[in-house]
């Protein structure tokens, strides 16, 4: 191993850190309504006022969820890294560190189409740069455990591009209806889901 080369160890512990502490810092975006009386509002209206900062979360969590699985299933595949990759998931952690911002703002404008543009672009910009990280390693097998077959790298390739290719899906769907749009992110769990069950490549 030479001096540019490190094992994963360190990087894979880094990721871990800033994807959970994003994660946790999501549910700082649910706030409590301050005008809400439960006397007089009751349980269901409550809720009904938690909504925005509910969808927000759960969206953006299962998102980040899902590009710590695929960044998990990378780095598992490899036996050390060097300077390139480790600057690639800087930028990687970098844009995941922006998602409680992105996601408090798409609670506060659930229907603004711009915030929906943002909040969209900010997850494909990030699966643009986890695929970057992938293609890198791919073209570089001194850095692999061991031989990567075509079969497994077109798959996790498809899992990377699900989120990117879903949310131009959901963005042109918020340019028709603004509503299906901010909800139809949901969906994005399911399509892996499926994907995964049926082992598409």
């Amino acid at each position: 191993m030479d001096d540019n080369k490190v094992g994963p160890e360190r990087l894979n512990a880094l990721s871990d850190g800033v994807i959970a502490i994003a994660i946790t810092l999501l549910v700082l975006g649910i706030e409590v309504p301050s005008d809400h009386n439960f006397t007089e509002d009751g349980i269901k209206s409550f809720l009904i006022k938690l909504e925005p900062g509910l969808i927000a979360y759960v969206t953006s969590f299962i998102i980040v969820g899902l590009y710590w699985i695929m960044h998990h299933n990378i780095f598992n595949k490899i036996k050390e890294v060097n300077s390139m990759v480790i600057l690639l998931n800087l930028l990687f952690l970098f844009l995941i560190s922006l998602v409680p911002f992105i996601a408090k703002l798409k609670t506060f404008y659930r229907y603004d189409l711009l915030v929906i543009f943002i909040y969209g672009i900010s997850f494909m910009i990030t699966g643009f740069v986890l695929w970057i990280i992938w293609k890198y390693i791919i073209d570089h097998p001194e850095l692999h455990k061991e031989k990567i077959d075509k079969n497994t790298a077109r798959r996790l390739n498809l899992y990377i591009w699900i989120i990117p290719i879903f949310t131009i899906v959901a963005l042109t769907l918020a340019i028709i209806n603004i509503h299906v749009g901010a909800y139809s992110f949901l969906l994005i769990p399911f399509v892996y889901l499926v994907v995964n069950r049926y082992k598409i490549t």
